[in-house]
């Protein structure tokens, strides 16, 4: 996991440097950025999508992980939008959201949101195999 972790800073380095958050929102995007790796989402707003239900209904954090989009550091990432994007996001999420609450109504257990430092040495697959977690593109 930990290599995955390093992959997705390093690819997203540019849009990530930025970051000067709060400690709230730090824990919030570490436990966030994760989630990224494990359940295979990029850095789109569809892939966004995803990651948010597959939070809510994936994770431990359940309906709590929305208080991080909350954030005034998850905010400034909304005024980044353009209407294309939303629009575009909106007309995707038709199908988009079936299938994500469908993946996670097939995993086995639910990822621990912020409790999950004793995963980092594992390799991804075996994580992912453990709570049944699948990849949106390798379905």
């Amino acid at each position: 996991m930990a290599d995955g972790v390093a992959e997705y800073y390093a690819v997203h380095a540019d849009q990530l440097r930025t970051r000067n958050f709060s400690p709230e929102a730090k824990e919030f995007y570490r436990c966030h950025d994760v989630a990224h790796v494990l359940f295979g989402c990029d850095i789109s707003l569809s892939d966004e999508l995803i990651l948010k239900i597959s939070s809510i209904f994936g994770t431990s954090a359940g309906l709590s992980v929305l208080q991080g989009y909350r954030l005034a550091e998850s905010k400034q990432g909304y005024a980044q939008l353009t209407l294309k994007d939303i629009l575009i996001t909106t007309a995707k999420s038709l199908s988009l959201v079936p299938k994500t609450l469908y993946r996670c109504s097939r995993m086995h257990k639910r990822w621990h949101w912020d409790r999950f430092d004793k995963y980092l040495d594992t390799p991804l697959t075996q994580i992912r195999r453990e709570f049944g977690v699948i990849v949106p593109n390798q379905q």
